[in-house]
């Protein structure tokens, strides 16, 4: 592909991230055929082979697809699992051909991306917003895709704030900073909690890892928590939204009539856990849990209807046991320790990560593609940062 073309495609993959899943996969099938394309070049094989995630992703792809083995599941769910899984191999492929400026250009276009979005929740806050398939994907997103949508926020915020950091020129740093505040503000009045959450453990990562002083890091860390504890208490959708998950853990009962969304989580916990200590080691094979999990719930309650239990840990153990765990965690490690050594350019790409680390613990942000691919497509542009080809043909 040519240098010209690619920081178009950089920018139609940032604004693919808060479109239907349909267009994801669309700009994700291009990106990944001009990356195949750019493979016939030896430079870009070498870069490949060097990449440090490559090894243990395909340990990780292997082990899941020897799991398929054993599994109980019917061919077309196996191999639609595989495919998912197998989506976190774009990362190092995308980062190792996308060139600096289009992976400059695609942060840009994020940010933009997510102030508009911003500004339809404020808007629709301030005078209710009609519906229309212009914000069918955003404002009146549902399930899961309105949650990867509050963490897109959050991100958005956070890399908003790392730019203005970056620029030299004040001008440019104030509008960056506003920026972000104005992202922030519009995931306050969205009503989800995954990216409420999230955004002030990015800052604190951020503050933590990238700070040169412990007594600067230490002032950056008070920042951080005084901000999320006023915004807690003054705006009421944040302040409401927690309130009603408390509420619904201390009222949790241990059955399947459970509907709130915090209970039915920990009902899906509670039997996961049961499926792991069956097979704590090889697990219970690729794509398996679904058929346990309707054998094993009533039919009819709101818990049955579920696809995930929400914690994408404990779903692969369960389908590839402790070893499949063990080399999540290996490609995690190695991602982090990726963007720890990178320097500054990299903090876009440990925020990501960071994400994806956390969300995983409390939504299908592994196993739903509305989840993984905006995630690993920024991933992709985080590591392109660190570890871009020169700007040319």
């Amino acid at each position: 592909m040519s240098a010209a073309a690619w920081p178009a495609l950089g920018a139609a993959l940032a604004w693919s991230l808060y479109l239907p899943l349909g267009a994801k996969y669309a700009v994700w099938l291009l990106a990944v055929l001009a990356a195949l394309v750019s493979m016939r070049d030896a430079a870009c094989r070498r870069r490949l082979q060097q990449q440090p995630l490559l090894r243990p992703l395909l340990l990780l792809m292997g082990w899941l697809a020897l799991s398929a083995v054993w599994s109980t599941a019917a061919p077309p769910d196996l191999a639609a699992h595989l495919g998912l899984y197998g989506l976190w191999l774009s990362v190092p492929l995308l980062g190792v051909v996308l060139p600096m400026r289009a992976a400059r250009l695609a942060l840009l276009h994020f940010s933009t991306a997510s102030a508009g979005v911003a500004l339809l929740f404020v808007v629709d806050h301030l005078h209710r917003v009609p519906p229309s398939w212009l914000w069918h994907s955003t404002l009146f997103a549902e399930g899961n895709q309105r949650i990867a949508n509050s963490t897109l926020l959050a991100l958005g915020a956070a890399i908003a704030a790392w730019q203005g950091v970056q620029a030299v020129d004040p001008r440019r740093r104030l509008l960056w900073l506003l920026l972000a505040v104005w992202i922030a503000l519009g995931l306050a009045l969205q009503d989800r909690r995954s990216g409420m959450l999230l955004l002030p453990l990015l800052l604190l990562v951020w503050s933590i890892a990238r700070q040169p002083s412990a007594q600067r890091r230490l002032m950056l860390v008070a920042i951080v928590l005084a901000g999320a504890t006023l915004t807690w208490q003054a705006v009421d959708t944040v302040n409401s939204r927690f309130a009603e998950g408390i509420s619904e853990l201390r009222s949790y009962e241990s059955s399947d009539r459970v509907a709130t969304s915090w209970g039915q989580r920990l009902r899906m916990l509670e039997l996961t856990a049961q499926m792991v200590r069956e097979h704590p080691w090889v697990g219970q094979g690729l794509a398996s849990w679904q058929g346990l999990w309707l054998q094993r719930t009533t039919p009819g309650t709101a818990v049955h209807a579920n696809s995930t239990p929400h914690n994408d840990y404990l779903l692969l153990t369960q389908q590839g046991g402790v070893v499949a765990l063990a080399l999540l965690l290996a490609v995690l490690v190695t991602a982090f320790r990726q963007a720890l050594r990178a320097g500054a350019t990299a903090v876009p790409l440990l925020m990501v990560w960071t994400a994806l680390a956390l969300t995983a613990m409390f939504n299908a942000a592994m196993r739903d593609a509305k989840f993984s691919l905006p995630l690993l497509l920024l991933a992709a542009v985080g590591v392109a940062l660190i570890q871009a080809p020169p700007d040319a043909d």
